[in-house]
């Protein structure tokens, strides 16, 4: 048996390894990092921490205070005349402190609908204590509300507001 290495295949082989070596560190630094977070820091953020914001979006809407109801009614401009707005009251209440949230949800009522943006208008009545804070959610992503409370003698009847 002839135990001498040829010093070709010696090379062969060390350079085998060396890309080897150059193909897995390539792997490894390259590819994507799979993030893991702790689930119990995720539970402790607030919803609002992990809601993503549309600080471009700004909302105008008029506010009336009665006898402990609140009503909120404004415009909004969707995609087309076909979208139209929804809107629910919620009351988020966070240790001692409450809040108040205009979740606003777009929703598609026709199909055959020309591309143009179009204003549609919103209104929601909640009770609550005066000067409690507002705020809006439009799909999901907190937007910047701008309230404007009524002048004296207005109202925010469904004939007042809506009036075409």
């Amino acid at each position: 048996m002839n135990y001498r290495l040829n010093t070709t295949m010696i090379a062969v082989i060390v350079l085998c390894v060396i890309a080897a070596i150059a193909l897995f560190t390539y792997i490894l630094t390259s590819a994507p990092e799979d993030v893991v977070t702790n689930t119990d820091e995720t539970r402790d953020r607030t919803e609002e921490e992990a809601r993503p914001t549309r600080d471009d979006v700004l909302i105008a809407a008029k506010q009336q205070y009665v006898d402990g109801i609140h009503t909120i009614a404004g415009t909004v401009t969707v995609p087309t005349p076909c979208h139209g707005i929804s809107a629910e009251p919620f009351l988020v209440t966070e240790g001692a402190t409450t809040t108040a949230e205009i979740r606003l949800t777009t929703v598609l009522t026709g199909e055959d609908c020309p591309n143009v943006p179009s204003d549609t208008t919103f209104r929601v009545i909640f009770e609550a204590p005066e000067g409690i804070p507002v705020a809006a959610v439009w799909d999901g992503a907190s937007v910047r509300l701008n309230l404007v409370p009524i002048a004296p003698g207005e109202s925010l009847d469904e004939e007042f507001f809506f009036k075409g």
